[in-house]
């Protein structure tokens, strides 16, 4: 056996269950070895499978798969040597049909990954229990018919406007956007001037008026001034007109008279102002 095979011995037609692994063993007219590749296998398929509005697409997958080691006697015993197409073949098959009729055909050709997932999952679960495992469901080719192509172009070219749509009203949201902040902008700007004219004026109109109490007090402290300085003025002068002055006045206004040519009468007590009568010659 060589590497990356492994076998079992038959001896005299009885199965041995113990594995052999690469390397050289004895051999007779009775002694026999099955020998089972343990490396990774490849199956191609080729096939029409139906589809789930009823049409047929062609499809070309490959599966790959191993052995397990510690089960090839129970694959020796259960399914012979032509496992390969009578159960591995047989089931990715019927799993494959089985598969796809959950798919329309339109949908093959924009969900080839889902469809390769699906069958992997489904053979795996259908098959490991043998001892075999599924290592990768590969879909090279899906061939659809010629209305399905047509329909599947004018669905791409549907979605190819959609998303051109999409785009540009984007960017005419952006630009709307872009519009509007800068209105927002101007505004802010326009309501910051404004408030400070508006800010502006109203400290200079607080400046006039300041200034014009402080002028109307200095008016009124200026009055005020005036009367006091008026009424100390009386004060003084009716402190100043004394009897003795008054006496004094008389004596110059009767010396005025006396000198006077003209005729006159004087009444007098001495004491009190005079009474003059003046007769003109």
């Amino acid at each position: 056996m060589t590497r990356g095979e492994i076998g079992l011995k038959v001896k005299r037609g009885v199965l041995s269950n113990e594995n052999y692994v690469a390397g050289k063993y004895p051999q007779g007219p009775r002694t026999s070895y099955v020998l089972f590749s343990t490396r990774v296998k490849e199956i191609s398929l080729k096939t029409m499978l139906p589809t789930k509005e009823g049409l047929e697409a062609k499809v070309d997958l490959t599966m790959l798969y191993h052995i397990k080691p510690d089960a090839i006697r129970n694959i020796y015993l259960t399914l012979g040597m032509n496992y390969e197409n009578e159960v591995i073949m047989n089931n990715l098959s019927a799993i494959a049909r089985e598969t796809c009729l959950h798919y329309r055909a339109m949908d093959l050709m924009t969900q080839r990954d889902s469809l390769e997932v699906s069958i992997f999952k489904n053979i795996n679960a259908d098959i490991g229990h043998y001892g075999f495992i599924v290592d990768q469901v590969l879909i090279h080719d899906i061939d659809v018919p010629d209305e399905i192509d047509r329909a599947i172009e004018k669905k791409v070219l549907s979605e190819q406007l959609i998303k051109q749509q999409e785009v540009d009203i984007l960017t005419q949201k952006k630009s709307t956007d872009a519009s509007i902040e800068k209105q927002r902008k101007e505004m802010e700007f326009s309501f910051e001037k404004q408030k400070r004219e508006k800010e502006t004026s109203i400290q200079q109109e607080r400046m006039d008026v300041d200034f014009s109490i402080e002028k109307e007090k200095k008016e009124a402290e200026r009055v005020v001034i005036e009367a006091t300085a008026a009424k100390k003025t009386q004060e003084l002068a009716n402190m100043t007109i004394t009897p003795l002055l008054i006496k004094y006045k008389t004596i110059e206004v009767l010396k005025e008279l006396a000198n006077s040519p003209n005729s006159k009468i004087i009444i007098t007590d001495g004491k009190n102002p005079l009474n003059m009568r003046l007769d003109e010659k």
